[in-house]
């Protein structure tokens, strides 16, 4: 696990948790506009932090780790905990657990993986096309053709995708994508033991271009009530990080929420 972090002289602390195939990296334009103000602790969780030696293995693995450091190095509480699609499960084990406490929490694209009879195969199939498709991505750095698979699940355009495999690290394993997209299916069936919290400041965000997302919306809204539905009007999956300026100004507009 690979940890940046900014403004350590501001009191309040915001976790940032990228999305599968992305490191911290994927977050480095919106991290200046909010280390002014805040305490910024971007993470590349185990498979993702370009150390070929560790492999992502659970969400609730990977959740407890960061809040082991985040006792050992910081202290026992942060304001937020930001979660980018698949980086939408650690933060919200993170946030069931506190182990730390935390004041609040978003999820931008936790899509709900269902197919019916179709989900079995269809996520076996996803990491092994996320793995052949790497180099072919990496390719894409420099302006290659995006993988079909993407643009189905995504509905973002090709100049921010490309934006984004700009900044995917290297040494991904076929395990991490593996287990990645494992979590990713068992995600909600683990929220159904949850107990309910009224009180917990909670914002689900979601292109209104992005699939899966009514679904996911439903389920966490079972566990918390009261939770925000911020949808981006034109935009696919993760598409508000091609906007820093917006997303710095709606993360500092949650925070101050009563």
């Amino acid at each position: 696990m690979e940890i940046h972090e900014v403004g350590k002289e501001n009191e309040k602390v915001i976790v940032l948790i990228p999305g599968t195939m992305m490191c911290w990296k994927q977050f480095s334009e919106i991290i200046p506009l909010l280390a002014g103000e805040y305490h910024v602790i971007a993470v590349s969780t185990d498979g993702f932090d370009g150390d070929k030696n560790t492999t992502f293995t659970t969400a609730k693995d990977a959740a407890h780790k960061l809040a082991e450091y985040i006792k050992k190095n910081i202290g026992d509480e942060i304001e937020l905990v930001f979660g980018e699609s698949f980086g939408s499960a650690t933060a919200l084990m993170m946030f069931h657990a506190q182990e730390i406490h935390i004041n609040s929490l978003i999820m931008n694209g936790p899509q709900y993986f269902d197919f019916g009879i179709l989900t079995k195969p269809i996520m076996n199939i996803i990491p092994k096309n996320q793995y052949r498709y790497l180099k072919k991505m990496s390719k894409a750095k420099s302006g290659g053709k995006i993988p079909l698979i993407m643009k189905l699940f995504t509905r973002t355009s090709d100049e921010n995708m490309l934006e984004m495999f700009a900044k995917m690290p290297d040494n991904i394993s076929l395990d991490t994508l593996s287990n990645c997209t494992s979590e990713a299916k068992k995600l909600y069936k683990e929220m159904e033991i949850f107990d309910v919290n009224e009180k917990a400041k909670v914002s689900v965000w979601h292109g209104q271009k992005e699939p899966n997302m009514k679904k996911a919306i439903e389920k966490i809204r079972k566990i918390y009530p009261n939770m925000v539905d911020h949808p981006f009007e034109g935009m696919g999956h993760g598409e508000i990080i091609a906007y820093p300026e917006r997303m710095a100004a709606e993360i500092k507009k949650f925070i101050e929420r009563t």
